[in-house]
């Protein structure tokens, strides 16, 4: 009777052992999308990281990488809690410049933007719903396709988040 209760504390000791790393590789999920529709959008597996500027976690910064080889997709979720609406959110809005085109139904205020550095193309949308400012990137530094394919594509994912980003904060 008592090997068979050693076995047992064994056997038993030896499975929580397994699931040990699953529990400590949990990590903080970002509030507005979930770690495969990011993978969808970015068109293969990804890794993330979520960041809380405050204690409350009410905001929060996620970032979701996809890489293949030397490409490298991201995909940036911000979300602020502003206290002075009108200042605070003309200095958000101000991250995508003069050159940014007004969207519709995402948000109060939405706008898109290209943000093209060297062998990067970036599309950023900014916007709010009441007092949260967010902003949502798609970012690459894909060769192929061509630059205003890529643009376009980039530009698509870009609203679709920043859509239900926009749905989720309502």
């Amino acid at each position: 009777m008592r090997q068979m209760n050693r076995w047992s504390i064994g056997i038993l000791f030896l499975a929580l052992s397994f699931c040990t790393p699953a529990m400590c590789q949990m990590s903080e999920r970002c509030p507005w999308l979930n770690a495969e529709t990011a993978a969808g959008m970015l068109n293969g597996p990804v890794t993330f990281t979520v960041t809380y500027p405050g204690e409350d976690k009410k905001d929060a910064s996620c970032e979701f990488v996809h890489q293949e080889g030397a490409v490298v997709s991201r995909l940036r979720i911000e979300v602020q809690t502003m206290k002075d609406l009108a200042s605070e959110f003309a200095s958000y809005a101000a991250k995508c410049g003069q050159d940014a085109t007004p969207l519709r139904a995402i948000g109060n205020e939405a706008k898109i933007c290209s943000l093209h550095r060297q062998h990067e193309f970036s599309e950023q949308v900014v916007s709010r719903v009441r007092e949260r400012a967010f902003l949502v990137s798609v970012t690459s530094n894909a060769t192929t396709p061509a630059a205003s394919e890529l643009r376009d594509q980039l530009h698509e994912k870009a609203e679709k988040i920043a859509e239900q980003v926009a749905g989720f904060l309502f």
